[in-house]
Parts: C-alpha cells; sequence; structure tokens
C-alpha cells in the first residue's frame, strides 16, 4: 500500500501576509524590477485564488502553452492543462484585475516565480513552501469552506476522487471537532 502524504498548504491568512509583502516589494522595487514583481503577484493570484499550476500560468515547453487573456471571462478561466492533457474551467479570482489580464501571457520563468515563493515562505511564514504550495492552500480552502468534494475535484482537474480526499485530512482538528459534535 503507497501512503499519501499530506500536502503542505497555505490558510487564507498565511496567503494574505505572503501577498501584502509581494505588494510590499513591489512598491518599493526599482522601475527595472516592478514589472517581474507584479507578474509575481499575478501568479500569486493564480496559484491561490484560482488553483493553476505553475505550468498553466507559466507554459511548459511545448507541451503547455502561457495562459492568454483570450482565455479570461468575466468570471472564469479556462485551463489548458499538461497533466493529463483535459482542459479544465476554475474562477477567476476577484482580484484579477483587468490590468492583470492585460499583462498575460506572463514572461516569467517557472524557476524565477518558484525562488521567489520559496524566499517569500521562508521570510514572512519561516516555512518550506513551493508554488504548488499555493494550488493546495486553494483545494484545502475550498474543501473547508464546504465546497462538495467533487466540485474541487473538477476545479482541480483531479481525475480521481481520492486524489481530491486528501484535502480532507489537511485540517484534523476540524475533522476531530465535526466526529466529536457527532456525538
Amino acid at each position: 500500500m503507497v501512503r499519501k502524504k499530506l500536502p503542505r498548504t497555505l490558510t487564507q491568512e498565511e496567503f494574505e501576509k505572503l501577498f501584502a509583502e509581494a505588494t510590499k516589494i513591489y512598491t518599493s522595487t526599482k522601475s527595472k524590477r516592478k514589472h517581474r514583481i507584479n507578474q509575481y503577484r499575478v501568479a500569486m493570484l493564480l496559484g491561490f485564488e484560482g488553483g493553476m499550476r505553475i505550468s498553466e500560468i507559466c507554459g511548459y515547453q511545448e507541451k503547455v502553452p502561457p495562459l492568454t487573456k483570450d482565455r479570461v471571462t468575466q468570471n472564469q478561466i479556462r485551463i489548458i492543462s499538461g497533466k493529463g492533457g483535459k482542459d479544465r474551467i476554475v474562477p477567476k479570482p476577484k482580484r484579477f484585475s483587468q490590468k492583470a489580464i492585460n499583462m498575460l501571457p506572463l514572461t516569467i520563468g517557472r524557476r524565477a516565480l518558484q525562488k521567489f515563493i520559496t524566499q517569500l515562505g521562508e521570510k514572512v511564514l519561516g516555512k518550506e513552501i513551493s508554488f504548488h504550495t499555493l494550488r493546495h492552500g486553494f483545494c484545502s480552502h475550498l474543501v473547508n469552506s464546504g465546497r462538495p468534494l467533487h466540485e474541487v475535484q473538477m476545479l482541480a482537474g483531479h481525475s480521481r476522487l481520492d486524489t481530491t480526499g486528501i484535502y480532507l485530512h489537511a485540517n484534523p482538528e476540524k475533522a476531530i471537532k465535526g466526529a466529536q459534535d457527532a456525538f
């Protein structure tokens, strides 16, 4: 039996701290790097509030094209996924403004974005995170907000419900409290 580890996740509060620090870096940065930092901020919103993978935002080789503005509508984003070749629809983040849409496609590299997120996590939260941690935070937040598991599965693009089911275990305190309340 293969044992699945619980994913590293972020809470909404932790994401807000990360995003606030990224915004602070953006406002204090010289104009040469300002555009790049702003692209990191846009990618962060897509990762946490849209549940997108880094490759779905930045692209990956010839297999996955980067996100373009023609795939963004008023309240949703159509994702062309490299994972299993399935397309899916995700919610457009509320803070994803027209200015952010006009920045698409982002011109940042996957490794540079990953490094920025890792360093930001260490600096702000004192913990090791990756860009994928934002996606885990998206799924955990939805499950903990009471969204049905099959909806989270659809939004995350998981082919199997048991993959999505790992987010049920991401908040053991809530599960224990719920079990105690049942008796």
